[in-house]
């Protein structure tokens, strides 16, 4: 089988590092693209080493590249007619990706409110509180997801029972700014706020899954 672990641009040198099974990494090239992958054994299910180890290639091609697209651990090919295959196919969207993660790394933010009982008496006023509800996910967003979009080159939103997640992709150039914040808003009151990163772009890589 083979493994992909990310498309990359400018790649200086293969890490050292072996990758999955300690197999040796590879550099493929498939519609003007380069890809890092390694060969090794079918699986059954994904180790924790496994994932450890795939990380940890990732990283350091995000150390020796001028862009990486990375993979996300799982997806396999046969062999080479279907990498090359998948790739081709992909290989549009494969491109625009790979250009917008250009000197960039990703962020992660993860927002749960302090929890508020709803007693509600009646269906309205249920409804009513569900409203206070929603109406505090807008001014959270507002407050903590759209200062740190305004520094950020793409990001992704979800709302679930009233937890914030995000994700940036973010300017090398623009770290600091962004750190600085990310700071304000961990501490803002009424909300737990956990900012993560710098990660490798894994949430806009989504041509590379």
């Amino acid at each position: 089988m083979i493994h992909v672990y990310g498309v990359v641009d400018e790649l200086a040198d293969l890490p050292r590092l072996a990758g999955l099974d300690d197999a040796p990494l590879e550099v493929v090239h498939v519609a003007g693209l380069d890809l890092v992958v390694s060969k090794a054994e079918p699986t059954a299910e994904v180790s924790r080493e496994a994932l450890l180890r795939h990380a940890e290639v990732v990283e350091e091609l995000m150390r020796a590249s001028e862009a990486v697209l990375p993979a996300q651990l799982g997806r396999a090919f046969r062999d080479d007619a279907e990498l090359e295959e998948t790739v081709r196919e992909q290989a549009p969207k494969l491109t625009r990706a790979l250009q917008e993660v250009r000197g960039c790394v990703e962020f992660g933010l993860r927002a749960i409110p302090d929890e508020e009982e709803i007693e509600a008496a009646t269906g309205a006023e249920y409804m009513r509180a569900r409203l206070g509800e929603l109406r505090r996910q807008d001014r959270l967003v507002a407050e903590l997801h759209e200062p740190l979009a305004e520094l950020a080159r793409a990001t992704t939103l979800q709302r679930r029972d009233g937890e914030l997640n995000a994700a940036y992709l973010v300017a090398a150039e623009d770290v600091d700014a962004f750190r600085e914040v990310a700071a304000r808003i961990e501490a803002a009151p009424g909300v737990t706020v956990v900012c993560t990163g710098p990660w490798p772009p894994y949430s806009f890589a989504e041509g590379a899954r």
